[in-house]
């Protein structure tokens, strides 16, 4: 399923935290602007007479990536949530197409990023040592004439791992400028990827959450006019006994 979304969706909500399906092109949050899903969270919680300065961000998007993203309703399930997410107590799933497709089938891929300062802003780059590790499982689910519709499983949440990883692998997202060249931005208007799912525990003890964000439909169409097909078996979980190790046309593990 996809949706083409213009704001926030609701996927799940209760008296304790909200997940919301986040537009690409919204800001989580930013001074002075109001078209952030923080602000636009907050109005909605004005609007149902609940106190919108109670609303907390668990953890960030970038800009361009659509998809799931988590808001506490106090302080205290904040810090608890904060505390699952940076325990990597967290599964995460996300969905990306790439130009072109990875070489391999399936990786395990491991970096050492550090940010390096860059006209309006950052860039992390791959370094040999003094840097933070960020590991990721990287599968290809289905190939077009030239993408790959690849699933990516950040074991970390460093700023733009994702990104990275699949820059480093030869084969970067569609739509990144910053990691991928001119050629690659010029395939889409933005940066093709999406926060598919996410599974953690409660903050409160009652049960296991488990929730999906529909693809953004820019993404699928995209992917379709490639001839590529979207895989039904999006969401099932890697097999754990996959090995390690299948040669050049199985899977791969790299340290980087």
């Amino acid at each position: 399923m996809e949706v083409a979304v213009d704001r926030p969706q609701v996927l799940l909500e209760d008296d304790h935290l909200l997940v919301l399906n986040k537009p690409a092109g919204w800001l989580v949050a930013e001074v002075d602007r109001d078209r952030t899903v923080l602000a636009w969270a907050r109005q909605r919680a004005l609007s149902m007479s609940a106190d919108p300065q109670a609303l907390h961000l668990v953890h960030r998007l970038d800009r361009d990536t659509s998809g799931c993203i988590v808001l506490a309703k106090s302080l205290e399930d904040a810090q608890k949530l904060g505390a699952t997410f940076s325990d990597r107590r967290v599964y995460k799933s996300y969905v990306a197409l790439t130009f072109p497709v990875p070489a391999v089938r399936w990786a395990e891929v491991e970096h050492l990023l550090r940010a390096r300062r860059i006209e309006g802003g950052e860039k992390m780059e791959v370094v040999e040592q003094h840097g933070v590790l960020a590991q990721s499982e990287v599968e290809v689910l289905a190939r077009g004439r030239r993408y790959g519709f690849v699933r990516v499983l950040p074991k970390q949440g460093r700023k733009h791992h994702i990104r990275v990883a699949l820059a480093d692998m030869g084969a970067p997202i569609i739509g990144d400028f910053l990691y991928g060249g001119r050629f690659v931005a010029r395939q889409a208007k933005r940066v093709m990827l999406h926060a598919r799912s996410l599974e953690f525990a409660h903050p409160h003890g009652l049960g296991h959450i488990r929730v999906h964000a529909p693809l953004a439909r820019d993404l699928v169409t995209l992917f379709q006019q490639d001839g590529g097909l979207v895989p039904s078996a999006l969401d099932r979980r890697h097999r754990r006994n996959r090995p390690k190790r299948k040669g050049p046309q199985g899977s791969d593990k790299r340290r980087r």
